[in-house]
């Protein structure tokens, strides 16, 4: 699903068992937590929910 090019707009994903906030035009994700949550930082813009939830993927394994 392609990503909406709007900075109102976030995703949210589950990737095993892990939740992670993605706000649209930027290269930094959130993990979804409760209290401080870990910040991530994409190497690029991801332009589909598909190429995101890869994205994270590859930093978790990494």
């Amino acid at each position: 699903m392609e990503l909406e090019r709007d900075p109102r707009c976030y995703t949210d994903v589950c990737i095993d068992g892990k939740w992670y906030h993605y706000d649209h035009c930027s290269t930094h994700v959130y993990m979804l937590m409760g209290g401080a949550a870990p910040s991530l930082q994409l190497a690029y813009e991801p332009s589909s929910e598909e190429e995101l939830i890869e994205m994270l993927r590859q930093l978790a394994c990494g």
